[in-house]
């Protein structure tokens, strides 16, 4: 009993690490797409594509879960999406950065409201403003498919005029909800995987 302890206790050697590296990637792309499957199933206000993206980023650090992300976005424009849709591969890889950094600054503690307030002020607010310009520069802007952000860009551009706020706020409506659930489904995963098969550091 004791000699099977001290095997599972072993450290994975680089080779392996190596290799689960390369089987994440895959795996991320696999788990945004169920994901968004489930979420559209459910008819849910919220995109639910890129938890994948995030716990392949605490498992596997940033370039792991920055590829899984990007790999999911191409094969869904090869696929669903649309050529130009691939483009959408770099909001995975901002996912990817911003859940590097809340790690790195120890902010995976979800019962920390400072953990709370980091993750919806950059997944909520930072975060909708590059998929904004992403939004507006390559697609042209414009009320989004689900109905709960169309209703607050037709809102907010009715209101105020302003174009580009209510592309923004659309974004937020979505965002600040969608981002730290799967924040925290995310973390609870990683948090239950053995350490010596995590590699990020």
């Amino acid at each position: 009993m004791a000699e099977t302890k001290e095997i599972e206790m072993k450290e994975i050697s680089p080779t392996g690490k190596a290799i689960i590296a390369v089987v994440l990637i895959p795996t991320i792309a696999a788990l945004n797409y169920v994901g968004g499957v489930i979420v559209e199933a459910l008819k849910a206000p919220i995109w639910g594509d890129t938890w994948g993206t995030m716990l392949g980023t605490l498992i596997g650090g940033f370039w792991v879960g920055a590829a899984g992300g990007f790999l999911y976005n191409i094969i869904m424009a090869f696929t669903m999406w649309g050529l130009p849709n691939w483009v959408w591969g770099f909001a995975n890889v901002a996912v990817a950065l911003i859940t590097w950094f809340l790690m790195k600054m120890n902010l995976t503690d979800l019962k920390s409201l400072k953990t709370w307030a980091a993750v919806i002020g950059l997944f909520g607010f930072v975060y909708p403003a590059f998929t904004t310009a992403i939004s507006i520069g390559v697609f042209g802007g414009g009320p989004l498919w689900k109905p709960i952000p169309a209703a607050v860009y037709a809102a907010v551009l009715k209101s105020t005029g302003n174009f580009y706020l209510a592309n923004y706020l659309q974004n937020v409506s979505t965002e600040i909800i969608d981002k730290p659930i799967s924040y925290a489904i995310a973390v609870i995963i990683a948090s239950r995987i053995p350490k010596r098969f995590i590699l990020a550091k």
